[in-house]
């Protein structure tokens, strides 16, 4: 399976930019993919999110934090919903969020999802709309740190 990778550019410090993607309460106010995101940033915690786009029934993963390293590098374990039960040499996967500083301080935002195991090896592409719901997330995050 291909790995799903986008980037944006935003106009703040890569510190700014973290500091709005890791304040998981404030969610639901600026993106509508992700409708809920609980837990804390920090290796050794999971994350509870709500995903699904607008006018659909939302599903929930419960995840386990990777990294956290402020202004650098969030991640997180990938599952595909409702099938936690899939041992890792089927499906693995991470969810990473890469901050670059930019010259003059504004930061380059990599925002990737990479597959691996057995499942990942017989399936060419990425899941549908994984590109779309990116870029999306991405711009919405952008206006929502630049306002």
């Amino acid at each position: 399976m291909r790995p799903i990778e986008t980037t944006v550019d935003i106009a703040a410090s890569p510190q700014r930019v973290w500091d709005v993607l890791t304040d998981f309460a404030r969610y639901p106010e600026w993106t509508t993919y992700i409708r809920e995101l609980d837990g804390c940033a920090e290796v050794g915690h999971r994350l509870r999110l709500v995903l699904g786009p607008p006018g659909t029934k939302p599903y929930v993963v419960d995840v386990p934090v990777l990294e956290a390293t402020p202004g650098v590098r969030l991640a997180w374990a990938a599952v595909i919903p409702h099938a936690t039960w899939l041992p890792a040499a089927i499906y693995t996967g991470t969810h990473e969020f890469v901050f670059a500083e930019l010259p003059g301080g504004d930061t380059r935002l990599t925002h990737r999802e990479s597959f691996g195991g057995l499942l990942s090896r017989l399936v060419a592409e990425g899941p549908r709309g994984g590109d779309e719901g990116f870029e999306a997330f991405n711009q919405a995050l952008k206006r929502r740190v630049e306002a």
